[in-house]
C-alpha cells in the first residue's frame, strides 16, 4: 500500500512538471527527485495532492513547483476535523471508586498478590 502510494505521487509529481521546461535528466536523478517528492506528500490522500497539482498549475503557470508548495496546496486541501464538544461527567454520575477489601478480592482472584515495601 505505501509502497503503491509513494509510485503514484512519483508518476504524478514527473507529470506536473513534464509541463516545465528542463534538459534531459539522468534516469538517477529523475528517481532522487520522485524520492523527494514521495517523502514530503506521502503523509497525504490522493485526492488532496492531485487537487493542489491542478491549482497549482492554474496558479502558477509559469514557475516550476516544489514539493513544498504543491505539500501546502495540498494540504489546504484535507477536510478539517471536526470538534466534538464533549460533556464533563459530574461527580455524581461517576462509579464510586471500590473499597480497599474490593480491590484486595479483586487481586486475590486473578492471582496477583501485592508486595510489601521492603519485601523483596
Amino acid at each position: 500500500m505505501r509502497r503503491g502510494h509513494r509510485e503514484w505521487i512519483g508518476g504524478r509529481c514527473a507529470t506536473l512538471l513534464s509541463h516545465y521546461w528542463r534538459d534531459d535528466d539522468p534516469t538517477e536523478l529523475t528517481a532522487a527527485m520522485g524520492k523527494d517528492w514521495a517523502d514530503v506528500l506521502e503523509g497525504l490522500p490522493q485526492d488532496c495532492i492531485q487537487k493542489a497539482c491542478i491549482q497549482y498549475q492554474r496558479d502558477e503557470p509559469r514557475r516550476k513547483p516544489t514539493p513544498g508548495a504543491i505539500y501546502a496546496l495540498a494540504r489546504g486541501f484535507m477536510p478539517r476535523p471536526t470538534i466534538v464538544p464533549s460533556q464533563p461527567v459530574s461527580v455524581e454520575d461517576r462509579d464510586p471508586p471500590c473499597s480497599p477489601e474490593v480491590a484486595q478480592r479483586i487481586c486475590e482472584e486473578a492471582g496477583y498478590t501485592p508486595r510489601k515495601f521492603g519485601d523483596e
